[in-house]
This record gives C-alpha cells, structure tokens and sequence, in this order.
C-alpha cells in the first residue's frame, strides 16, 4: 500500500474515532449538566441549553464534509470550530481530543499529491514520530511512586478472580516495568529493525487495555475504548510493512514546518509537564496515577443547601463533608475534568455560588502531582 493510500485511511481513522469518543461524551459537548463550563476567558459560556446540540450538529455536519471531500477546507473548519469549543470549555481538551485534531492538523500539510515525495513522506514520518512521542511520554509519565500501587492495580482488577493471591501480587510487581514496555514501544517503533517487536506489543497492550476497561471488565470510561482501537489501526498504518518510496531526501524532513510543530508540541512542550510547569493531560499522562488531584471539603450548611444531584457525589462523615470533583465530572460528563488547579478554583467557585457559601464553607483541598524531574 503507498504511503498516499495510508495517509488517506489514517484520515478516515482518526475522523471516526473522534465521532465516536463524541457521541460516547455528549454530555462534555451539549445539554443540561450541573458540572460547571471553564471557558478560557471569564464570562465567556457559548450557547446555553440545550440550545447547545447546535455544537454536535455542526461537528456531524463537518465530519460529513470531511469524509466526503479531499479538500483541505472541511478539515481546517472542523479543527477551528473544535478549537472554539474549547475555548468554551477548557474540559473538553481530552487527550483522545487533542490528539485527534493534532493528527489532522499535520495531515493538512498534505498536498493530496502523489507526484511530490518529499511532501508526503515528511508528513508520513512526522505522524510517524508523532504516535511514538505519544508512547515515549506515556511511559515516562509513569515513573512515579503512584502508578503500580494505585492505576495499575486497579486496572488489573478484573483479574482478581481468574488469578491467586500470589499471582495478583507477582501481576502487580511486573506493573515497575510497564513504563518500561511503554518507552521500549515508543523507541522501537521509530528503529525500522525493532518494529517486528513493537508493533505486536504496543496490539497486545492495547487488546489488554480494553479488555480490562471494556465490557468484559470495569467497563470503565468508555469513552476512550474508540482511542484504543484507532492507536492500533494508526500503528499498523504507520509502522507496518512500510516500504521505502524513491526520490526522498530525508534533508526535506528538516525543511518541513510540520516536524518542527510535532517536535515543539509533542516534545518541547511536554518536557516541562515533568515539572508541573504545563498541562498534563497535553503531554501524554495517559493513566499514569499522577495527576493533580483535588477535593472539596464542605460544611454541614454549604452541603444542606447543595442540590439533591450533587449530595450523591459527596462523601460524609461525623467531620467533614467531601465532594470529590473528578468523581462528579467522570459520573456526569463521561470524562474525567482537566486536572489542572485552574479548572478545580472554578468548580470551587461554581459551588460556593449554588449554595451561596463563602470559602470558608467550602474549602479546596488541592494535592500537587508528584514532579518526575525537578528543575
């Protein structure tokens, strides 16, 4: 298959994966919710409910265009319309989210040319080095004291019946090397002589993902199932039995704009995350245990005057009332709320305004992510 055929189906791909992750989180994108919006400027909230469906209609509409048409424009319209949403809330800029439209961003440096090499290998091989960083950051995301004894064991969850007691600890244990196996499938994929070995790995991680997420296990955050699928497809788009087409001058890469963006975006930027110094979630920390977390806690009068919805979400005791805000946003929007402490002071003050409370009646309890490299 040329490399021109792939980038075509690549584009299919990431187009009905992101249908898909928005019809399974409709509630992120439109209708009624108590979850608060976090639009990127203060007072800013786009269109109401449930006026709002006229955002799902218009991302159908140029999905539609985009699957029908080659031209560049549809694309370029879908990308500025979901940068608009999230604009309108900061909530939606998921991980699947960006880097479903960070592929179609590069895919518009495509010419739709099949007699110009040098474009559509260099934008072939900055995909390619794309969908690797996204594997190189996961792994390293994971070197924290977090990971095993918390995502990992609970991901492995499902297991627990099939599996002893020591066999579960031994399960456990292999959890250290994941971040590992990660970094290993993210460097192998770019080294031509190691792709024999990552490319069934990074099939088999993903097939163990969704089974212990899917149906058959938690059947947990769904909304990510049609990201795991597509990683495979993209994979074996990318990285399987690809043959090399004459007449590149692998100079052209360097030449290329869209290598340099996927090299500030994915790997520049995502540098400074293991700092705290720049959004998590931009930065491939894909269930690695080691988010910003955040708690509100409550006192009796800002939780009596809390609306019976939102008391279903609070945890009581003789002490203390506790709203865990990742818990509502995951039960409500299908998605877990952008960890980052901007987003957590709004829900703060969306709370302290529904119950007409002062901060003293509802405290934010914010707990920092653990650095991976202090500088």
């Amino acid at each position: 298959m040329r490399l021109t055929q792939r980038l075509q189906l690549i584009k299919l791909t990431v187009l009905i994966g992101l249908f898909a992750s928005v019809l399974l989180s409709i509630n992120l994108w439109a209708g009624q919710r108590w979850f608060p919006k976090v639009p990127l400027i203060e007072g800013f909230s786009g269109l109401r409910a449930p006026f709002d469906y006229i955002n799902v209609a218009v991302i159908v509409l140029l999905l539609f265009f985009c699957f029908s048409n080659t031209s560049k424009k549809p694309v370029l319209a879908l990308l500025l319309f979901c940068m608009y949403l999230c604009f309108e809330d900061q909530n939606r800029v998921q991980p699947w989210f960006f880097n479903y439209l960070f592929i179609l961003c590069i895919l518009l440096f495509y010419k739709q040319r099949m007699d110009e090499p040098n474009n559509f290998i260099s934008v072939f091989m900055c995909l390619q080095v794309l969908v690797a960083l996204i594997y190189i950051f996961s792994g390293i995301q994971k070197f924290n004291s977090f990971f095993v004894e918390d995502t990992f064991k609970w991901m492995i969850g499902p297991l627990n019946p099939v599996l002893s007691v020591k066999q579960m600890a031994l399960f456990t244990r292999a959890g250290n090397l994941v971040p590992y196996f990660e970094l290993f499938i993210g460097f192998g994929l770019l080294i031509k002589q190691t792709r024999f070995i990552a490319l069934p790995l990074v099939i088999i991680m993903h097939v163990f993902i969704l089974l212990m997420l899917g149906p058959v296990g938690k059947s947990f955050n769904y909304v990510i199932w049609p990201w795991n699928m597509v990683m495979i497809v993209l994979c074996l788009l990318l990285f399987s039995n690809v043959k090399q087409e004459r007449f590149f001058d692998i100079s052209i890469l360097f030449k290329s704009a869209a290598f340099y963006l996927v090299i500030t975006v994915m790997l520049i930027f995502p540098i400074f995350s293991l700092n705290n110094k720049y959004d998590s979630y931009l930065s491939s920390s894909l269930y690695s245990g080691n988010t910003h977390g955040c708690k509100l806690i409550l006192s009796d009068k800002a939780y009596q005057k809390l609306p019976f919805y939102l008391k279903s979400f609070v945890t009581r005791n003789s002490d203390y009332n506790i709203l865990y805000i990742k818990n509502w946003a995951m039960n409500e929007l299908n998605v877990p709320c952008v960890p980052e402490y901007r987003i957590f002071k709004k829900v703060q003050s969306y709370v302290m305004d529904i119950t007409g409370s002062t901060p003293q009646d509802v405290k934010l309890d914010f707990t920092e992510r653990e650095k991976v490299i202090d500088f």
